[in-house]
């Protein structure tokens, strides 16, 4: 079979992996993505978890709080073009929606609410169709209610997080959390909500790779215990090193300037 450049080019974006590496795996897989994936992890290749779930084409992204802290949403529009994406008035208009966000639970609730002379938010957007010349589509609409939430968006609106804490503490810190969730995209908080789903997959990974080098069971089953726990600490947002120093964890960052503060919830999307 042939695979295309656009499947090798998607391949190589969710893993990091060289063209010629990714090329074999889809023809290994025949075309299937994620047999592709677990075909690189079982060659031993370095791949971070496959966290597209919240991935996007072109458009922006924001994320915002309200005037309370109480509430942190993040809104995504997808558009056709990144020129436009970057224009002025399409983040003028991202802003503008993200205002009105936090009073609705779902996606379908924000668009079908009244925005502007009883017009909703999706009559808006049509109408911004029709002065753009594209396509639009709010594909993204995550919330969280909280005793405090603090927002980050990257300066390119491409990358945006939203953190819930137990309770009030200093905005810095939790800005700093915020942008630690951004840059080093944890899966979970901490080992207890751990996706079991996710782990399943990266120990049948490890089984495969171990069972090729190692014919005793007890050094395979030592050697798969250390990766699982390495694994939990590097993806786990409060054992994670904190991005602005390694010698600590988030865990550390947060009980040294709020002993009791602790994270509830957080979202990260990536478009």
């Amino acid at each position: 079979m042939k695979v295309s450049i656009s499947e090798i080019q998607k391949l190589r974006k969710l893993t990091g992996v060289g063209i010629i590496d990714c090329k074999n795996a889809l023809l290994n897989s025949n075309g299937n993505i994620e047999e592709a994936i677990f075909f690189l992890k079982k060659k031993g290749e370095k791949i971070a978890l496959n966290r597209s779930k919240f991935e996007t084409k072109e458009g922006g992204l924001i994320a915002k709080v309200d005037n309370n802290n109480n509430y942190g949403v993040i809104i995504g529009i997808n558009c056709e073009t990144d020129f436009l994406s970057k224009s002025t008035e399409f983040i003028k208009l991202l802003n503008d929606l993200s205002q009105k966000a936090f009073f609705y639970s779902s996606k379908k609730e924000f668009l079908n609410s009244l925005y502007h002379n009883n017009d909703s938010v999706n009559n808006i957007l049509n109408k911004k169709i029709g002065i753009f010349k594209e396509k639009l589509d709010l594909n993204t609409f995550e919330k969280v209610e909280a005793p405090f939430v603090m927002s980050y968006t990257h300066n390119n609106n491409k990358l945006a997080s939203i953190v819930a804490f137990s309770k009030k503490l200093d905005y810095k810190v939790a800005k700093n959390i915020t942008m630690h969730v951004a840059g080093m995209n944890p899966v979970s908080i901490s080992e207890k909500d751990f996706p079991k789903s996710v782990l399943k997959k990266e120990i049948k990974v490890f089984e495969q790779q171990n069972n090729q080098y190692y014919k005793s069971k007890d050094l395979r089953d030592k050697i798969i215990k250390g990766k699982i726990k390495k694994l939990i600490l590097e993806n786990t947002l409060l054992n994670q090193k904190f991005i602005k120093n390694n010698n600590i964890t988030v865990f550390d960052y947060l009980k040294e300037n709020s002993k009791n503060s602790d994270i509830l919830s957080f979202k990260r999307v990536l478009m």
